[in-house]
């Protein structure tokens, strides 16, 4: 089963996202929110930590296998990665700047930060485990 890498990649940010709901309700102490839910930041938090701790694994790679050339690729492909996850950190960022008041039009609410901010870090966790890290 772990060893399915499709299952890794959307498994773990799908399991982190309904920990962390249930982690956000417990903290508060009341009943469920709508705002449990709208963990794309935290999605997005989470990648890029596992991205620049990547590069600590590159690194004691490197001194084990000593192929430079493929080190420098995936130290490459994780720059790469990292700035491109740092754009879609700041575009949720200012979705949840955006919609987290507007408590007037939940249905939008809902749509951006319940489902597409969601999206984008699971599709970020995902990318990273799928293509940088590679399961």
């Amino acid at each position: 089963m772990l060893n399915n890498p499709y299952l890794v990649a959307l498994g773990i940010p799908l399991t982190l996202l309904i920990c962390g709901a249930i982690a956000k309700k417990i903290a508060r102490g009341e009943g469920w929110k709508r705002t449990d839910f709208f963990l794309g930041l935290e999605l997005a938090l989470a990648t890029m930590g596992s991205a620049m701790l990547h590069f600590y694994d590159l690194q004691k790679m490197n001194v084990e296998q000593g192929d430079p050339a493929m080190i420098g690729a995936k130290i490459g492909a994780s720059a790469t990665f990292l700035v491109a996850a740092f754009v879609v950190l700041l575009w949720v960022l200012s979705t949840h700047q955006d919609w987290e008041r507007r408590t007037a039009n939940t249905g939008r609410q809902i749509i951006w930060l319940g489902i597409v901010s969601n999206i984008a870090g699971v599709a970020m966790f995902a990318g990273f485990v799928l293509f940088v890290k590679g399961v």
